[in-house]
């Protein structure tokens, strides 16, 4: 005679990715969001405090958790972006430090990329210094991403204005 439970176990751990296989557009697989979160809203699931998903030493997972919005306003210079990393750094916010250097890095990028050169590799000095920066921060080497964002500060590169 074969037990019941373990064969109900059993059908319920194989029908368990069925259900998921079967969900509706806009969930895990419609677009990549879990249900209940909407892409582009910073919204999503997980977040952390900490930076992660920077370098292979930092990443413990395929899903980038969101991290705290860095605190300037959505017209920031780069320079204030980049302000803001640093004191995130020294109060320990590495998720915040993380998203302001990406948030830099990102606005050198648009005012020097053609919206048709999809294969364009930056040659930016300064978007070259914020990736070392961020590899500092992936690397668990806080005061060596804090010596870089200095340095870039001090620089006085035009990417720095508004």
């Amino acid at each position: 005679m074969i037990p019941l439970k373990p064969l109900a176990l059993s059908f319920s751990l194989l029908a368990a990715p069925l259900a998921l296989a079967q969900t509706a557009p806009g969930t895990a697989a419609g677009n990549g969001a879990l249900p209940g979160n909407a892409v582009g809203t910073r919204s999503s699931l997980p977040r952390a405090a900490a930076a992660s998903n920077i370098n292979p030493s930092d990443t413990r997972s395929t899903i980038a958790p969101t991290p705290p919005e860095p605190a300037v306003g959505p017209n920031a210079s780069v320079s204030a972006l980049l302000a803001a990393a640093n004191q995130a750094i020294a109060s320990g916010q590495t998720g915040t430090a993380d998203e302001a250097m990406e948030q830099a890095e990102t606005q050198i990028l648009q005012r020097s990329v053609p919206q048709t050169q999809t294969d364009y590799v930056s040659q930016d000095p300064v978007v070259a210094q914020i990736d070392h920066a961020r590899q500092a921060l992936g690397n668990k080497d806080r005061a060596g991403a804090m010596r870089t964002i200095n340095q870039i500060l001090a620089s006085g590169a035009p990417e720095l204005g508004g």
